[in-house]
């Protein structure tokens, strides 16, 4: 890497631009990004809404939950391990790492696989459905927070008795939907423009 510098730079102009900046070999490529697309906006502002929803609800719920929940659930969706109250703030605080995480690797073009014989044009495009992927993971794994903070003082209330058996096997199956697809538009998007 030490003939690879990478820059990140902010270009002030009338609309603030992302603006990756490649020096290799004293040769300089700008790549400056096109404005986020309006799925990205909405698959952001969802993920706020629900990271913002597990910090109100377990402000709520804080003062009526026992001083023992489930903090561990098998693969029937059945609590079989236990932990203090403070547990239920994991899946909110993990949330909210996941999330800032995912939203700075959604702004290095660097962090994206590209293809070695990949042109400029196919890197751009491969970089503007890499974020959107990113932004609908992001949001899953945050809906599935949610409802795992949801549930989980639902049994220490005694309101369920888990999770329930298809929970686990749904996120599962909507991320690997989710990649399979990203995978396939990538594969599409490279046969497009060649």
């Amino acid at each position: 890497m030490n003939n690879r510098i990478l820059q990140l730079r902010l270009n002030e102009t009338k609309q603030t631009v992302n603006t990756y900046e490649n020096i290799d070999n004293g040769k300089t490529e700008v790549f400056s990004v096109e404005k986020k697309k309006k799925i990205e906006n909405v698959l952001l502002t969802l993920s706020i809404i629900g990271l913002s929803a597990m910090f109100i609800y377990v402000t709520f719920i804080w003062g009526h939950l026992p001083n023992t929940i489930p903090r561990h659930f098998n693969f029937k969706g059945e609590p079989d391990g236990f932990g203090g109250k403070g547990f239920i703030l994991v899946l909110p605080f993990t949330g909210l790492g996941i999330f800032i995480l995912t939203t700075l690797l959604s702004r290095i073009p660097d962090a994206f696989y590209y293809q070695y014989n990949a042109t400029k044009e196919q890197k751009k495009l491969l970089y503007n459905q890499g974020r959107i992927y990113i932004r609908l993971l992001q949001a899953e794994i945050v809906y599935f927070f949610l409802f795992g903070v949801w549930r989980t003082a639902q049994v220490a209330l005694g309101k369920a008795d888990g999770l329930g058996v298809y929970p686990l096997y749904i996120f599962l199956i909507v991320i690997l939907g989710t990649s399979i697809y990203f995978a396939f538009r990538t594969n599409k998007v490279l046969k497009e423009t060649r």
